[in-house]
């Protein structure tokens, strides 16, 4: 071995040549690039790990890989009791508007509620306790909410019989303040049908109504509201119905297509995907499209389930 590394010998000299190497990079190459970020820098990024034995990743990761991969799921946890809502609720609304989140309706299981419930956003991803907002003129339990064009619509939903309605109750919280304000009614707005269920998009030019529940069960109808000059949604036409009734789903616009996932049908349950085309803008040189923007066709495929 130290016949190798004799001091005149091709073994040493090697050694000595590859650590000149790594000292003439080390000078020449990451200590000027280094010096450079320290000069229009606030921080400087070593890219040395200099020591770790114990790898502290925070409890909060859970099961996941340490360190956690980028777009890692944290897995859910149980809050603390302060935040849980002041009683049993549920099939009510949540919307978030700025900093504040809104619990809106629902039923305690016995009862529909009009209560709407208030907690501010605290912090990164955390709110605070629940508070009394301002209520709905009347209870409401299963009703489809939106914010559009800054006011929040409260659409249909089951009475305190249990009845679909077809009314629109809105708030518009001011920009200034951020205070909510009281609801009225919109007459504007009343829905053709009584509804629940009913899954709802902002588009645009104002909002789809897509589906729902009347009193005889599901329905596939499609309704639009269209923008005013004022920023408050009009009048319902009625736009392409779907292919099968769907409520409860969950609608989502991607792109030029508008998707309904899931939901119920009147046997129960389901998991079909339905996709929901417009209408294109002419080619350079043709007639206007007199359907451009409007929902013109829904398909129903199997593979999208």
């Amino acid at each position: 071995m130290f016949g190798l590394l004799d001091a005149n010998g091709w073994g040493w000299a090697s050694v000595k040549a590859f650590v000149w190497l790594v000292i003439i990079i080390f000078i020449l190459g990451y200590l000027p690039d280094r010096a450079y970020y320290l000069t229009v820098g606030r921080t400087v990024d070593l890219g040395v790990l200099v020591w770790s034995p114990i790898n502290l990743c925070p409890s909060t990761n859970g099961t996941l890989p340490c360190p956690a991969p980028a777009g890692g799921i944290i897995p859910w946890e149980t809050s603390p009791s302060d935040l849980n809502l002041p009683g049993a609720r549920s099939d009510g609304a949540v919307l978030q508007v700025g900093s504040q989140i809104l619990y809106i309706g629902g039923t305690d299981g016995t009862t529909a509620q009009s209560s709407v419930l208030i907690a501010q956003t605290v912090g990164t991803g955390n709110f605070d306790a629940w508070t009394e907002g301002p209520a709905l003129p009347e209870p409401r339990v299963d009703a489809t909410v939106a914010s559009v064009a800054g006011s929040i619509y409260v659409i249909g939903g089951t009475d305190a019989d249990g009845a679909p309605t077809d009314t629109v109750f809105v708030l518009t919280p001011n920009t200034t303040t951020g205070e909510l304000g009281d609801w009225t009614a919109s007459d504007t707005l009343t829905l053709p049908e009584p509804l629940s269920g009913a899954s709802i998009v902002a588009t645009p030019d104002g909002a789809l109504l897509i589906g729902g529940r009347n009193a005889d069960g599901p329905v596939s109808t499609t309704w639009k509201a269209t923008l005013d000059a004022n920023g408050m949604l009009e009048a319902w036409v009625a736009e392409a119905g779907l292919q099968n009734p769907q409520a409860d789903g969950t609608a989502v616009l991607l792109g030029d297509h508008l998707w309904l996932y899931g939901g119920s049908d009147g046997h129960g349950p389901i998991g079909g995907v339905q996709r929901g085309s417009f209408g294109l803008k002419a080619a350079e040189g043709l007639p206007d499209n007199p359907d451009e923007g409007k929902l013109i066709l829904w398909e129903r495929h199997d593979p999208w389930n």
